[in-house]
């Protein structure tokens, strides 16, 4: 597994991935070590068993995902390495990545498409543990009453990436 950390106008953050593709993305922190130590974390891996690239060893990757940040518009069509996907959560991350740009689905929608309609808890649980946010836009899952619910770094980051597709203005210099 090799990884990369770049810096973003709202904090750093950690690619990794492996032959298969993009395995864990973190998102903005306002420390690169702590971008480090969660990479780490997410792949269980110790730092002496990931090796370290350059960013644009994943190509326009880590240029998209600032942009992203910055409001555009970006598609994120990347090859994932899903070895360690399950049945169940990748159906839903699948079904996730089909939300488009600036729009949101609820939980329920989310397990309908990933085939077990009253599994909604369960397709929220399968989002807490998305290893590769804004690529698989968990952010855009919300209650079926329109609130926001659940997040793995926090209601205000998902508040924050949704307000960015939205072309709200956003000050943060830190998500996490």
């Amino acid at each position: 597994m090799d990884y990369a950390i770049f810096s973003t106008p709202m904090g750093w953050m950690v690619i990794a991935g492996s032959s298969e593709g993009i395995a864990h993305v973190v998102l903005p922190v306002c420390n690169p070590h702590l971008a480090l130590k969660r990479v780490f974390l997410q792949a269980k891996r110790s730092p002496g068993e990931m090796q370290k690239l350059t960013p644009s060893r994943f190509g326009t990757l880590p240029e998209r995902l600032i942009a992203f940040l910055q409001g555009e518009q970006i598609s994120f069509p990347d090859r994932l390495d899903r070895r360690d996907w399950t049945g169940f959560r990748s159906r839903v991350w699948d079904a996730t990545r089909l939300i488009p740009y600036g729009e949101t689905r609820s939980y329920g929608w989310v397990a309908a498409i990933a085939g077990q309609p009253l599994a909604c808890r369960a397709a929220g649980q399968a989002l807490h543990h998305n290893p590769v946010p804004i690529i698989v836009p968990c952010h855009r899952v919300i209650g079926a009453n329109g609130s926001l619910t659940g997040f793995g770094s926090g209601l205000a980051t998902k508040q924050l990436l949704l307000s960015i597709e939205s072309g709200q203005q956003h000050t943060s210099v830190d998500m996490v």
